[in-house]
């Protein structure tokens, strides 16, 4: 993810030097200068690590420059807690902050812009203690903390998406309850650790750091969601509400221009997308996919009577050769065959079993399977497209993902190349290579047409998502895509459908 970020921040135009991101507020003044600051809030605003280098960057980061760039300002980024942002909001000493939810205690020292994201904060436990919690409010849920003696943690300095939370939290006689600490890595440590029951945070934020940290796993949301609008915060002792104004005309321009939506593209949902595509359910099936397209190249090898260098070839043609072709074109740095061997180490395991599964069932007298296999009936045909449909379903999704780590626009065009090339272009080497007419080929059977329209549909469902960004309706579309891929695939092995003709 590091390296998604370099090149999205290097494309996008959007890497500012650590240094001047981070001069001092004394440095500022009112009419050129925005003086802000950030905190770890991954992926709002966190430092990647850029050659070397760490250049801070994050959605709310990157919303804000765009920002300063149409008002025609410098934006200083100081590090500094959310707790001391917002007293130098107060007091003048800073001019603007991102990410903030409106209170009236903060109205009063601070205007507030149009909203320009949401945010919804859930409740984060312990794996399978939701169970334990039947609350269906804010209500029911501050009773039960107060019942219980939950001991809750939270940032300090933050105000949450139900006013009842916030006025939990502020209540002294649930001091000894509250546990604040300065961002919600210190939050999920402290509830891994036991020192902690659960904590309020932003699901985004709270899934982020859990799977930075590979702790995934490890925790759970209740059930319970709280939705809130989120503004820029700019303080009233050094603005002004023509400043305000001139604001809510930026976020309008942005959005309008379509800057905010590549801004969510390079860093809500790819962040999103990942979290689901690092599950284990999604993992195994890129690996079936991987050993399925690699055993369809095994198959085809000894019904052809091929070396065990033509099965290797055979088989890491349709397992590796779109997703290399893919990389190559939209420039990913490295490769994802260099970038994770873990492929490649699976078509050398598979063809190796596959090939000693032949020679075992030879050895064993089975010339009945081995005159099948020779003459493509049954296995050499069946095994075939149900092992290729497998691995279309999951690697289109892989190859539409693969643009979001790069900066290539738009994702409506670019999403549905990447998937057909993904998931079809090895196959198709594999079927020139062989000089074979019968298999799914360029004259063959609906098959990159199904990676192309079941990549565009995927591709529209992100883009749609880039305006919701919740976390459930990914996984879901990923899902559907896959079984739908799958089943027009078979589908289409079935009725015998073939590809739109040219002529």
């Amino acid at each position: 993810m590091h390296v998604l970020c370099a090149v999205v921040l290097a494309s996008l135009g959007l890497a500012t030097s650590t240094v001047a991101a981070e001069a001092p507020p004394s440095q500022a003044t009112a009419t050129k200068v925005l003086r802000g600051g950030w905190y770890p809030w991954d992926p709002y605003q966190y430092r990647a690590n850029v050659r070397g280098a760490a250049v801070l960057t994050g959605f709310d980061v990157e919303i804000e420059r765009a920002l300063a760039r149409v008002l025609g300002v410098e934006l200083l980024l100081p590090e500094m807690s959310w707790e001391e942002h917002l007293a130098a909001i107060a007091s003048g000493r800073a001019d603007i902050a991102a990410g903030a939810t409106y209170s009236a205690e903060r109205d009063r020292y601070a205007y507030f812009s149009k909203p320009y994201r949401q945010e919804t904060d859930v409740l984060v436990l312990r794996k399978g203690a939701s169970a334990r919690y039947r609350f269906t409010n804010a209500g029911e849920m501050i009773d039960e903390f107060a019942k219980q003696r939950f001991r809750l943690g939270v940032i300090a300095g933050f105000t949450y998406a139900d006013e009842k939370i916030n006025a939990f939290i502020a209540d002294p006689q649930h001091g000894n309850l509250i546990v604040k600490v300065g961002d919600d890595l210190q939050n999920l440590n402290n509830l891994l650790d036991g020192r902690i029951d659960g904590f309020v945070a932003d699901r985004i934020a709270a899934a982020t750091v859990a799977w930075r940290q590979g702790k995934s796993g490890e925790i759970e949301e209740h059930p319970l969601r709280f939705s809130t609008n989120i503004h820029f915060m700019l303080s009233r002792a050094s603005q002004s509400p023509a400043m305000v104004d001139r604001v809510n005309a930026a976020i309008d321009d942005i959005k309008r221009s379509g800057e905010f939506e590549r801004i969510v593209d390079a860093y809500a949902l790819p962040i999103l997308i990942h979290q689901t595509l690092d599950s284990d359910w999604f993992r195994i099936l890129v690996l079936l996919g991987t050993v399925a397209f690699a055993l369809s190249g095994v198959v085809l090898a000894y019904a052809g009577n091929y070396t065990l260098f033509g099965a290797l070839a055979l088989a890491s043609l349709p397992a590796l050769g779109g997703g290399v072709i893919r990389d190559l074109i939209l420039q990913r740095q490295p490769l994802g065959i260099v970038r994770d061997p873990v492929s490649v180490l699976t078509v050398i395991g598979t063809v190796v079993l596959g090939m000693a599964f032949f020679r075992l069932m030879a050895l064993a007298g089975s010339h009945r399977l081995a005159t099948s296999l020779k003459a493509r009936k049954y296995l050499a045909t069946h095994l075939i497209e149900v092992f290729d449909a497998l691995g279309l379903a999951a690697f289109l999704v892989v190859g539409v993902v693969a643009v979001l780590d790069t900066s290539v626009q738009p994702l409506w065009l670019w999403g549905p190349i990447s998937a057909g090339i993904t998931a079809s272009f090895g196959g198709l080497m594999r079927d020139l290579f062989r000089q074979d007419r019968e298999t799914a080929s360029l004259k063959g059977q609906l098959y990159p047409e199904i990676a192309v329209t079941w990549g565009l549909a995927f591709a529209l469902f992100l883009a749609w998502e880039a305006g919701r960004l919740q976390p459930e309706e990914i996984r879901i579309g990923v899902v559907v895509t896959i079984t739908g891929a799958f089943l027009t695939r078979m589908l289409a092995v079935v009725l015998g459908l073939k590809g739109w003709p040219y002529a």
